[in-house]
C-alpha cells in the first residue's frame, strides 16, 4: 500500500489485496459517538473529494456510521464497496495493513452509488457486524471510504481513511487485539 499525503489529509492507494487478511472487531459495549468530521482530498491545492461523518456507533455485534462523500472534481469517480471502520492501536497509524482490525461495511442505506458524477454527493448509513474479545487495548476508530477510481491526480484506485478518529477506551487487561470474525477480502 502506498500512502499519499496532502498536508494532514491522506489517500491510501489500493494495491492488490490492500484490505485482505485483516479482521473486523467491534467493541463489546455499545457506544454511540456523535461526531462532525469534515475532510477534503486535494489534488495539489484543488479540492477533488469531500468526506463527512456525523455519527459513528459501535455496538456488541456491529457498527454503523452516518456518512456522505462528494465529488468536487470535473471527472466522474467510480465507487467501490470496501467501506468500513479501521481500528488502530495508536493515534498516528495510517496504514490499513497495520490496523488492529477492519470492520467491512456490509450494508449501505440507501444503496451505494457505483459512480459519482462531478458535483454529486451521496449520503447514507454504512454498517457491518462483528465482535471483539472482552479484553483489548485503547483503539482509535476511523472510517474508510473506497476504493475510489478516477480521482483527479491519482493513477490508480484509492481509499480515504479519515484523519479524525474516535478513541475507544481499553477494556480488561489490554492484551493485544486478536482478530476474529468477518474479514475484508479484496
Amino acid at each position: 500500500m502506498f500512502l499519499v499525503r496532502t498536508r494532514t489529509r491522506r489517500i491510501v492507494v489500493a494495491l492488490g489485496a490492500s484490505l485482505a487478511a485483516t479482521a473486523f472487531l467491534a467493541v463489546p459495549a455499545f457506544s454511540a459517538l456523535g461526531v462532525n468530521w469534515n475532510e477534503t482530498a486535494k489534488d495539489g491545492k484543488v479540492p477533488v473529494l469531500s468526506f463527512h461523518v456525523t455519527s459513528l456507533t459501535i455496538g456488541k455485534t456491529g457498527w454503523s456510521a452516518h456518512v456522505s462523500f462528494g465529488n468536487l472534481s470535473k471527472k466522474t469517480v467510480k465507487v467501490g464497496n470496501q467501506f468500513g471502520v479501521a481500528f488502530f492501536e495508536n493515534a498516528t497509524s495510517e496504514d490499513l495493513s497495520k490496523a488492529a482490525a477492519l470492520a467491512p461495511a456490509t450494508s449501505f442505506a440507501p444503496a451505494r452509488p457505483v459512480a459519482l458524477k462531478p458535483g454529486a454527493t451521496w449520503t447514507g448509513v454504512i454498517s457491518g457486524t462483528g465482535s471483539l474479545s472482552a479484553s483489548r487495548p485503547k483503539l482509535y476508530a476511523r472510517v474508510v471510504f473506497g476504493p475510489l477510481t478516477g480521482v483527479a491526480g491519482q493513477t490508480s484506485a484509492v481509499s480515504w481513511i479519515t484523519d479524525h478518529a474516535k478513541v475507544l477506551a481499553p477494556v480488561g487487561n489490554s492484551t493485544p487485539v486478536v482478530p476474529s470474525g468477518p474479514q475484508i477480502v479484496a
